[in-house]
Protein backbone atom coordinates (compact mmCIF):
# COMPACT_ATOMS: atom_id res chain seq x y z
CA UNK A 1 0.00 0.00 0.00
CA UNK A 2 1.31 3.45 -1.02
CA UNK A 3 2.04 5.98 1.65
CA UNK A 4 -0.05 9.09 2.17
CA UNK A 5 2.67 11.40 0.83
CA UNK A 6 2.83 9.38 -2.35
CA UNK A 7 -0.94 9.70 -2.88
CA UNK A 8 -0.64 13.52 -2.81
CA UNK A 9 1.76 13.56 -5.71
CA UNK A 10 1.35 12.72 -9.38
CA UNK A 11 4.50 12.21 -11.31
CA UNK A 12 6.49 13.70 -8.52
CA UNK A 13 4.46 16.97 -8.50
CA UNK A 14 2.65 18.04 -5.33
CA UNK A 15 -1.08 18.84 -5.78
CA UNK A 16 -2.72 21.73 -3.87
CA UNK A 17 -5.20 20.79 -1.21
CA UNK A 18 -8.68 22.34 -1.25
CA UNK A 19 -9.71 24.90 1.40
CA UNK A 20 -7.87 27.82 3.03
CA UNK A 21 -4.12 27.87 2.70
CA UNK A 22 -3.57 29.38 6.15
CA UNK A 23 -5.06 28.69 9.57
CA UNK A 24 -6.79 32.13 9.80
CA UNK A 25 -8.03 32.65 6.26
CA UNK A 26 -11.69 32.30 5.33
CA UNK A 27 -13.15 31.44 1.98
CA UNK A 28 -14.60 34.27 -0.14
CA UNK A 29 -13.99 36.94 2.59
CA UNK A 30 -13.97 40.43 1.00
CA UNK A 31 -10.85 42.49 1.55
CA UNK A 32 -10.87 45.15 4.25
CA UNK A 33 -11.95 48.58 3.03
CA UNK A 34 -9.29 51.25 3.26
CA UNK A 35 -9.71 53.84 6.03
CA UNK A 36 -10.33 56.57 3.47
CA UNK A 37 -13.23 54.61 1.96
CA UNK A 38 -14.80 54.08 5.42
CA UNK A 39 -14.59 57.80 6.09
CA UNK A 40 -16.35 58.54 2.82
CA UNK A 41 -19.01 55.93 3.60
CA UNK A 42 -20.00 57.57 6.92
CA UNK A 43 -19.38 61.16 5.96
CA UNK A 44 -22.49 63.43 6.35
CA UNK A 45 -23.63 65.33 3.24
CA UNK A 46 -24.03 68.50 5.39
CA UNK A 47 -21.23 70.83 6.32
CA UNK A 48 -20.26 70.84 9.96
CA UNK A 49 -21.08 74.21 11.59
CA UNK A 50 -18.22 76.25 12.90
CA UNK A 51 -17.78 76.91 16.61
CA UNK A 52 -18.76 80.58 16.21
CA UNK A 53 -21.94 79.57 14.41
CA UNK A 54 -22.82 77.14 17.20
CA UNK A 55 -22.30 79.88 19.76
CA UNK A 56 -24.63 82.22 17.85
CA UNK A 57 -27.28 79.53 17.65
CA UNK A 58 -27.04 78.80 21.38
CA UNK A 59 -27.16 82.53 22.21
CA UNK A 60 -30.27 82.97 20.05
CA UNK A 61 -31.97 80.03 21.76
CA UNK A 62 -31.10 81.43 25.20
CA UNK A 63 -32.46 84.89 24.37
CA UNK A 64 -35.63 83.35 22.95
CA UNK A 65 -36.11 81.30 26.11
CA UNK A 66 -35.74 84.40 28.26
CA UNK A 67 -38.28 86.33 26.18
CA UNK A 68 -40.76 83.46 26.31
CA UNK A 69 -40.27 83.24 30.07
CA UNK A 70 -40.91 86.94 30.56
CA UNK A 71 -44.00 86.89 28.38
CA UNK A 72 -45.31 83.87 30.26
CA UNK A 73 -44.62 85.54 33.61
CA UNK A 74 -46.26 88.86 32.77
CA UNK A 75 -49.15 87.28 30.89
CA UNK A 76 -50.38 85.44 33.98
CA UNK A 77 -53.29 87.43 35.43
CA UNK A 78 -52.02 87.08 39.00
CA UNK A 79 -48.27 87.32 38.39
CA UNK A 80 -47.35 90.07 40.87
CA UNK A 81 -50.55 91.85 39.84
CA UNK A 82 -49.16 92.68 36.38
CA UNK A 83 -50.67 92.17 32.93
CA UNK A 84 -48.48 92.28 29.81
CA UNK A 85 -49.33 94.87 27.17
CA UNK A 86 -48.16 95.52 23.62
CA UNK A 87 -47.76 99.10 22.43
CA UNK A 88 -48.17 100.20 18.82
CA UNK A 89 -46.21 103.43 19.27
CA UNK A 90 -42.46 103.81 19.64
CA UNK A 91 -40.81 105.51 22.63
CA UNK A 92 -40.12 109.23 22.27
CA UNK A 93 -38.18 111.61 24.47
CA UNK A 94 -36.30 110.78 27.65
CA UNK A 95 -37.55 107.93 29.81
CA UNK A 96 -39.09 108.79 33.20
CA UNK A 97 -36.70 108.69 36.15
CA UNK A 98 -37.19 108.79 39.88
CA UNK A 99 -36.37 112.12 41.50
CA UNK A 100 -36.58 113.81 38.10
CA UNK A 101 -39.30 115.86 36.46
CA UNK A 102 -42.09 113.76 34.97
CA UNK A 103 -42.23 113.95 31.15
CA UNK A 104 -45.06 116.21 30.07
CA UNK A 105 -47.89 114.87 27.90
CA UNK A 106 -51.31 115.81 26.55
CA UNK A 107 -54.23 113.53 27.40
CA UNK A 108 -57.69 113.52 25.84
CA UNK A 109 -60.18 112.96 28.67
CA UNK A 110 -63.49 111.16 28.33
CA UNK A 111 -65.38 114.47 28.23
CA UNK A 112 -63.37 115.52 25.16
CA UNK A 113 -60.95 117.95 26.82
CA UNK A 114 -57.21 117.98 26.29
CA UNK A 115 -55.21 118.31 29.51
CA UNK A 116 -51.47 118.41 30.07
CA UNK A 117 -49.60 117.06 33.04
CA UNK A 118 -48.04 120.49 33.48
CA UNK A 119 -51.52 121.97 34.00
CA UNK A 120 -51.51 120.41 37.47
CA UNK A 121 -48.21 121.89 38.66
CA UNK A 122 -48.61 122.76 42.35
CA UNK A 123 -50.86 119.75 42.97
CA UNK A 124 -49.87 116.13 43.69
CA UNK A 125 -50.64 113.86 40.74
CA UNK A 126 -51.15 110.11 40.70
CA UNK A 127 -50.78 108.74 37.14
CA UNK A 128 -52.28 105.31 36.57
CA UNK A 129 -51.73 103.41 33.30
CA UNK A 130 -54.39 100.73 32.92
CA UNK A 131 -57.00 99.07 30.64
CA UNK A 132 -60.54 97.82 31.10
CA UNK A 133 -59.57 94.27 30.01
CA UNK A 134 -56.79 94.03 32.64
CA UNK A 135 -57.88 91.93 35.68
CA UNK A 136 -55.42 93.48 38.18
CA UNK A 137 -56.44 96.95 36.98
CA UNK A 138 -60.13 96.25 37.51
CA UNK A 139 -59.45 94.71 40.92
CA UNK A 140 -57.74 97.81 42.29
CA UNK A 141 -60.17 100.39 40.81
CA UNK A 142 -62.41 100.58 43.93
CA UNK A 143 -59.38 101.18 46.15
CA UNK A 144 -58.07 103.93 43.86
CA UNK A 145 -61.48 105.61 44.02
CA UNK A 146 -61.57 105.41 47.82
CA UNK A 147 -58.05 106.78 48.27
CA UNK A 148 -58.85 109.56 45.81
CA UNK A 149 -61.95 110.54 47.76
CA UNK A 150 -59.89 110.60 50.98
CA UNK A 151 -57.46 113.16 49.55
CA UNK A 152 -59.47 115.00 46.89
CA UNK A 153 -60.09 117.96 49.19
CA UNK A 154 -56.32 118.28 49.69
CA UNK A 155 -55.76 118.72 45.97
CA UNK A 156 -54.91 115.17 44.85
CA UNK A 157 -55.27 114.59 41.11
CA UNK A 158 -55.66 111.08 39.67
CA UNK A 159 -55.02 110.73 35.93
CA UNK A 160 -56.16 107.27 34.84
CA UNK A 161 -54.77 106.66 31.35
CA UNK A 162 -56.40 103.79 29.46
CA UNK A 163 -53.99 102.34 26.91
CA UNK A 164 -55.05 101.57 23.33
CA UNK A 165 -58.79 101.37 23.95
CA UNK A 166 -61.86 102.92 22.36
CA UNK A 167 -63.27 105.87 24.33
CA UNK A 168 -66.77 104.36 24.32
CA UNK A 169 -65.49 101.16 25.94
CA UNK A 170 -63.69 103.11 28.67
CA UNK A 171 -66.64 105.45 29.19
CA UNK A 172 -68.99 102.51 29.68
CA UNK A 173 -66.65 100.99 32.27
CA UNK A 174 -66.37 104.28 34.17
CA UNK A 175 -70.14 104.61 34.31
CA UNK A 176 -70.55 101.06 35.60
CA UNK A 177 -67.92 101.45 38.31
CA UNK A 178 -68.86 104.99 39.32
CA UNK A 179 -65.29 106.36 39.39
CA UNK A 180 -65.01 110.15 39.60
CA UNK A 181 -61.29 110.83 39.07
CA UNK A 182 -60.02 112.09 35.70
CA UNK A 183 -59.88 109.36 33.08
CA UNK A 184 -58.47 109.67 29.58
CA UNK A 185 -57.65 107.43 26.63
CA UNK A 186 -54.21 106.93 25.11
CA UNK A 187 -55.67 105.33 22.00
CA UNK A 188 -52.45 105.49 19.97
CA UNK A 189 -50.34 104.30 22.96
CA UNK A 190 -48.02 107.29 22.50
CA UNK A 191 -48.09 108.36 26.17
CA UNK A 192 -47.54 104.78 27.34
CA UNK A 193 -44.56 104.46 24.99
CA UNK A 194 -43.18 107.77 26.25
CA UNK A 195 -43.34 106.40 29.80
CA UNK A 196 -41.90 103.00 28.70
CA UNK A 197 -44.87 100.98 29.94
CA UNK A 198 -44.30 97.19 29.71
CA UNK A 199 -47.04 95.95 32.03
CA UNK A 200 -50.18 97.28 33.65
CA UNK A 201 -51.20 98.64 36.00
CA UNK A 202 -48.23 101.01 36.32
CA UNK A 203 -48.35 103.92 38.75
CA UNK A 204 -46.34 107.15 38.92
CA UNK A 205 -46.61 109.44 41.93
CA UNK A 206 -45.66 113.03 41.06
CA UNK A 207 -45.26 115.69 43.73
CA UNK A 208 -46.39 119.33 43.60
CA UNK A 209 -43.22 120.35 41.78
CA UNK A 210 -43.73 117.78 39.03
CA UNK A 211 -41.03 115.40 40.34
CA UNK A 212 -41.55 111.64 40.22
CA UNK A 213 -41.25 110.45 43.81
CA UNK A 214 -42.57 106.90 43.44
CA UNK A 215 -42.94 104.43 40.58
CA UNK A 216 -44.79 101.15 40.92
CA UNK A 217 -45.41 98.36 38.38
CA UNK A 218 -48.25 96.09 39.43
CA UNK A 219 -51.35 96.36 41.55
CA UNK A 220 -51.25 97.65 45.11
CA UNK A 221 -53.19 97.21 48.32
CA UNK A 222 -55.13 100.20 49.62
CA UNK A 223 -52.63 100.55 52.47
CA UNK A 224 -49.76 100.83 49.98
CA UNK A 225 -51.72 103.35 47.92
CA UNK A 226 -52.23 105.53 50.99
CA UNK A 227 -48.53 105.36 51.80
CA UNK A 228 -47.49 106.39 48.28
CA UNK A 229 -50.00 109.24 48.12
CA UNK A 230 -48.94 110.68 51.48
CA UNK A 231 -45.37 111.00 50.18
CA UNK A 232 -46.49 113.42 47.46
CA UNK A 233 -49.18 115.15 49.54
CA UNK A 234 -46.82 116.45 52.22
CA UNK A 235 -45.50 120.02 51.89
CA UNK A 236 -41.96 118.66 52.37
CA UNK A 237 -42.22 116.94 48.98
CA UNK A 238 -42.95 120.25 47.34
CA UNK A 239 -40.04 122.03 49.00
CA UNK A 240 -37.37 119.41 48.26
CA UNK A 241 -36.06 121.03 45.08
CA UNK A 242 -36.62 124.66 46.08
Amino acid sequence: MASTDEERTTGGAELPLPGPTGPYETVDEPPDAPEEDEELLFRTPFRRPRVSALRNILATIAVGAIIVGLVWFFDRPNAAGVQAITLSASPTGPAPRLEHEAPNFTLRTLDGKDVQLSDYRGRPVWINFWATWCPPCRAETPDIQEVYENHESDGLVVLAISIGEDPNTVSGYVKRTGTTFTTGVDQGTGIAAQYRIVGIPTHFFVDRNGIIREWRIGSMSKKTMESKVKQIMSPAAAETDQ
